[in-house]
């Protein structure tokens, strides 16, 4: 099992998409913009990217002929997105508290806070519960997993950066006291943790289920 992340890590992904989170955090020192997009670029150029490269290359046609389970392959292909999804996480965190050190923290949409970074981890959470078992339901094609996926996402950002925009006791919950904001932190974080594993849980599930 460890062999094969390292094998989806190392050779698997492209190391492009380790800088990738690097250069989207960039996107943090443009002022009063929308942030929680700087997430989306990851699903809308790192996911498709992955998992059409594992298509073109045969990945699983490979795979399918080693003495390794099914439920493994689709273990380690999860566990190699949830490790660049960390590093979009990391790299936000760093670049949203240099913004707030240059511009500091108001924002006309959704203030880079704690809260914030809760939502972005909540984010990840409804993106690999709305992908990850679809995509597994074949294990080769990802287009209308993709599709439906971003459309999820697109969904829940919208209420967030609306709400906070267009209601102030939104504002209030989301961008009040450090209480507040520790509060919507924990409980996102949460269950964007719980919705990731789900989705790991349903897709190996689902992978013993078909031919590869």
């Amino acid at each position: 099992m460890k062999n094969l992340v390292y094998k989806e890590i190392g050779l698997s992904t492209n190391k492009f998409f380790y800088f990738l989170p690097f250069i989207l955090g960039a996107l943090f020192f443009i002022p009063n913009w929308i942030y929680l997009l700087v997430f989306y670029y990851f699903f809308w150029i790192a996911v498709p990217q992955i998992y059409g490269g594992y298509l073109q290359h045969g990945d699983y046609h490979l795979l399918s002929v080693l003495p390794i389970k099914k439920k493994d392959i689709a273990t380690s292909k999860i566990f190699a997105l949830f490790f660049i999804e960390a590093l979009h996480l990391v790299f936000a965190i760093i670049f949203g508290l240099v913004h707030n050190w240059i511009y500091g923290s108001w924002n006309f949409f959704f203030d880079i806070n704690l809260a914030f970074f809760g939502i972005g981890i909540l984010l990840f959470g409804v993106f690999n519960i709305s992908f990850l078992p679809a995509y597994f339901k074949t294990a080769h094609f990802f287009g209308k997993p993709l599709i439906f996926a971003s459309i999820t996402t697109l969904i829940y950002g919208f209420v967030f950066e609306f709400g906070i925009v267009k209601y102030q006791f939104m504002r209030d919950v989301f961008e009040g006291p450090v209480t507040s904001q520790l509060i919507v932190f924990f409980i996102s974080a949460l269950l964007g943790v719980t919705l990731s594993i789900l989705a790991l849980r349903i897709s190996q599930k689902r992978i013993m289920a078909i031919d590869l």
